[in-house]
């Protein structure tokens, strides 16, 4: 470990303690981002033996879907806001500040941001770039299509508060764990087995689709080809610019158009 993990390291540890003394952050979740951490720190090590990789790998994932997910019994979130539902319903959306996730998604992408390998695919910048306004108009224009969204302007403080925690917690953490705990390391796997560059970027693009459709629990009828179609919008992103900074960009302004001017959730 270096002198600037180190330092980073303690000033996490200062964060974390800090929000579990206040009731912000379980202190279960608190001991789960220290086994991501370390985990994490084990795997980027490139002298590692193949197997040896893997093992940490499978105990990397779900250790850190647990620690972004889990949510004890008893304990809540600073809640922001709520959407209120009809008269006599519950309310219909919440915003949290969900710390846990927040923080295991940049101790992610902190220590799994990957350097480009000999030979890897990269598409031109303005390649790359032009998607960066396109993907959303296509997400949004077809979400409005196949599911009725109707305008629904929000308050300036909830669009403010809503753009907040979609940009530092929940793109974030959902871009890092899709794209460089499981696409790059699936394009890293596949290159292992052929040197065909279009197998390589296609076979992570549709698997890592897949899944983000798969972990939208509780979507059905249109709603999962708008999800399908933003899924691999973000992760043909990140397959052609290899740079985790263009889904992240993607996701937060489909959320922030969604949540600011359209019917939210859907």
């Amino acid at each position: 470990m270096n002198k600037k993990d180190l330092v980073l390291g303690l000033m996490l540890t200062v964060v974390v303690a800090v929000l579990v003394m206040v009731g912000w952050l379980p202190l279960a979740n608190a001991v789960g981002l220290v086994g991501v951490a370390c985990l994490a720190c084990f795997f980027r090590k490139k002298e590692l033996n193949r197997w040896i990789k893997v093992g940490f790998f499978l105990l990397l994932v779900p250790l850190a879907f647990w620690v972004a997910s889990y949510e004890p019994e008893g304990f809540a979130y600073p809640l922001l806001f709520s959407l209120t539902g009809e008269a006599g319903e519950v309310a219909r959306y919440q915003l949290s500040v969900d710390f846990a996730k927040g923080i295991a998604g940049f101790l992610l992408l902190y220590l799994l941001w990957p350097k480009l390998r000999a030979n890897e695919f990269v598409a031109s910048r303005w390649v790359s770039v032009s998607l960066l306004p396109l993907a959303p108009l296509l997400i949004i224009g077809v979400a409005i299509l196949a599911l009725g969204l109707q305008w629904q302007p929000k308050p300036i403080e909830q669009i403010l508060q809503f753009a907040a925690v979609s940009l530092l917690i929940t793109c974030v953490a959902e871009e890092v764990f899709m794209r460089l705990l499981f696409q790059q390391n699936l394009r890293n796997a596949v290159a292992c087995f052929t040197a065909n560059h279009l197998l390589q970027e296609i076979i992570p693009l549709l698997l890592m689709t897949f899944v983000f459709v798969a972990i939208h629990a509780g979507i059905s009828g249109a709603a999962i080809w708008v999800y399908a179609l933003a899924g691999f919008l973000y992760g043909l992103s990140y397959t052609l610019g290899k740079n985790i900074l263009y889904p992240i960009a993607i996701h937060f302004l489909v959320n922030q158009i969604h949540f600011s001017f359209l019917t939210y959730p859907f």
